[in-house]
């Protein structure tokens, strides 16, 4: 079970054995990446937020609760950390003017555009509404596992997954996501 071999190498870790760490790095660096890259919408912010999530999950490991998954709390550090980035201010949104569709019928290029403007859009969410989505939509996460990462109820992940669709769809319609021949 993935819960149990991560509580092996968590464990491990603990005793020192510090290529375990290594292991989990492998396993969830790119996810945590994902994660990051999609709240932040830059690459390089991405990768350095990524690695002082790692750096903070290292210093933190002795508190971690193995009654919990091991990814719901490096998710949740990932997360707090992105949020208090984003909230910092030292990032600027840059969003591309996103009123033209391409005049050409290629589908890749309405496909690309409607990519951009669905980024741009969940760009536009509060943090903690941009989570939720894609904890749920891009990472095909259940509701108990989102109330796990996100530390809330299930009620409450399902009410607030409603209310950020709902932001997020109106958002889409504002940019013309659906208006496409």
């Amino acid at each position: 079970m993935i819960t149990e071999d991560d509580n092996k190498l968590v464990r491990e870790v603990l005793e020192g054995k510090i290529s375990s760490f290594e292991l989990l790095i492998d396993k969830y660096q790119k996810p945590v990446y994902n994660l990051v890259f999609k709240m932040t919408g830059d690459e390089e912010q991405a990768k350095d937020l990524t690695q002082d999530v790692f750096i903070k999950v290292y210093e933190k490991l002795g508190s971690f609760n193995f009654k919990h998954k091991f990814f719901s709390w490096i998710y949740r550090i990932a997360i707090n950390d992105t949020i208090s980035f984003l909230k910092s201010g030292r990032i600027f949104e840059r969003l591309s003017d996103l009123g033209e569709l391409q005049d050409e019928p290629s589908t890749g290029k309405i496909r690309e555009d409607q990519r951009t403007k669905l980024h741009a859009a969940l760009r536009q969410l509060k943090p903690d509404s941009r989570s939720i989505i894609l904890l749920k939509y891009f990472f095909e996460m259940s509701y108990v596992e989102i109330g796990e990462v996100m530390k809330m109820e299930e009620k409450t992940v399902k009410s607030r997954l409603f209310m950020a669709r709902e932001k997020l769809n109106s958002l889409l319609i504002q940019n013309n996501f659906f208006d496409h021949d």
